[in-house]
């Protein structure tokens, strides 16, 4: 592979991931890496469309001014998921692995969108998720005061 391990195509290195997953590519023996690739595909894509429907509901619960326990639990998930990301230096700790099982690139947005597209989706994704949960902050602050 012509690209330096654990550096993936924009040139962000992995802060930590690469303490779990270097070495762990060499251990798959050869015939099993397409099916090793393609489970972590899958993996990353369900994890990828997790939390971008639970920044969806926050974001719902906070337009609709009805924060409810799933608006918590989304909100706490989607909020540790982007210290995860952040934390690596804005790197999946998915996408290497995949990068050193032999996908030209291991961003899942990246598989299905258009790279324009996905370059938009932390902005998109962080700016909803702040959205919504200020509108929720701000529906409970209401709530509170009317309780009084």
């Amino acid at each position: 592979m012509s690209r330096e391990p654990g550096l993936d195509r924009r040139g962000r290195q992995p802060v930590w991931s690469g303490l779990f997953t270097d070495g762990l590519a060499a251990r798959i023996p050869p015939p099993v890496r397409p099916l090793a690739l393609t489970s972590i595909k899958a993996i990353h894509t369900v994890i990828f469309a997790s939390i971008a429907a639970l920044v969806a509901a926050v974001a719902w619960d906070g337009v609709r001014g009805l924060p409810r326990r799933r608006t918590a639990f989304a909100a706490a998930v989607a909020i540790a998921e982007s210290i995860v990301y952040a934390s690596n230096n804005r790197v999946c700790p998915l996408t290497p692995l995949a990068e050193e099982l032999g996908a030209a690139n291991g961003s899942v947005t990246d598989m299905f969108l258009p790279d324009a597209v996905s370059r938009l989706i932390p902005a998109v994704a962080g700016s909803a998720l702040g959205v919504g949960l200020v509108l929720n902050v701000r529906a409970l602050r209401r709530e509170d005061s009317t309780s009084r």
